[in-house]
């Protein structure tokens, strides 16, 4: 590790607390002291994910108010739409991804970067994905507010002691194994999103747009032309009554969260039933 950027004697600290925190409730707070203090960010949120659950929170240093704002609705549903998550679900190999280069090409002019991304006053985000088993890893967000960028030697102390958080969380993962409280998984729910009212390829092009993808990202996505998409959102803003972004995203999130515990059904029109009668 660079001595320039983390004393020796500071990491052997960080870990000799981690390591005495282990089948603790100290260790993700000791966890994420460690990773802000290697890569120079102000924040972390740690979350344990699931092919069979939602994402559970287990620690963050948020201020509330910041936590409420953005955590939570996150937890609740935004995740289906976030790059981080994608990484899981595509069964990503573990390793340290910035936004930046993760994020689909329409990312940042996205609704969900609009209505919810800017809500967490983010300028600077990166993920660590520890990958448990098959249907389980660890994501840690680190972020920044308002600071200049993590410098890449930063990143490259936190790349080089990845192996270390990475054996710790396999340790502590044993104890939190029993304890996790389940909550209903919302993948299948996202999949489902419109199927009852919409053709097989519109749902796909809904759940590109969602994640925040161009018309030329989705056509080389699914081997169509730009105008096919075109098309393809001229019918499902039709069929769905809404013009624009926006309303799509709203609908979206409002129909997600109201969906019964692995309820296989189309989300949207359980939501139509209880909001139309």
């Amino acid at each position: 590790m660079a001595k320039s950027i983390l004393l020796e004697a500071d990491w052997q600290r960080a870990v000799a607390a981690m390591i005495g925190a282990l089948a603790t409730d100290q260790f993700y707070p000791q966890f994420a002291r460690s990773c802000e203090l290697v890569s120079g960010y102000q924040s972390a949120l740690i979350v344990w994910l699931s092919t069979a659950h939602r994402p559970i929170n287990l620690y963050d240093d948020l201020p509330d108010d910041l936590a409420k704002a953005s955590t939570r609705p996150w937890l609740e549903g935004g995740y289906l739409l976030d790059p981080f998550y994608a990484l899981f679900a595509d069964n990503a190999p573990e390793g340290i991804y910035h936004l930046q280069d993760l994020a689909p090409d329409n990312f940042f002019d996205s609704e969900y970067y609009r209505s919810y991304y800017t809500l967490t006053g983010l300028t600077d985000e990166c993920g660590l994905l520890i990958n448990l088993d098959a249907d389980h890893s660890i994501l840690v967000s680190l972020g920044n507010r308002g600071a200049p960028p993590t410098k890449k030697n930063q990143l490259a102390n936190l790349q080089t002691v990845m192996p270390i958080l990475s054996a710790l969380c396999h340790k502590q993962q044993s104890a939190d194994a029993g304890e996790i409280t389940l909550s209903a998984p919302l993948d299948r729910a996202f999949r489902n999103f419109g199927r009852d009212h919409l053709s097989a390829r519109e749902c796909e092009v809904i759940q590109l747009i969602l994640k925040g993808h161009s018309n030329k990202s989705i056509a080389q996505l699914l081997e169509i032309s730009v105008d096919t998409v075109k098309v393809y959102n001229k019918r499902f803003h039709t069929k769905l009554d809404i013009s624009s972004q926006a309303e799509l995203f709203s609908l979206f999130l409002e129909a997600i969260s109201l969906v019964p515990f692995d309820a296989d059904i189309d989300p949207l029109t359980h939501y139509r039933e209880i909001t139309q009668g």
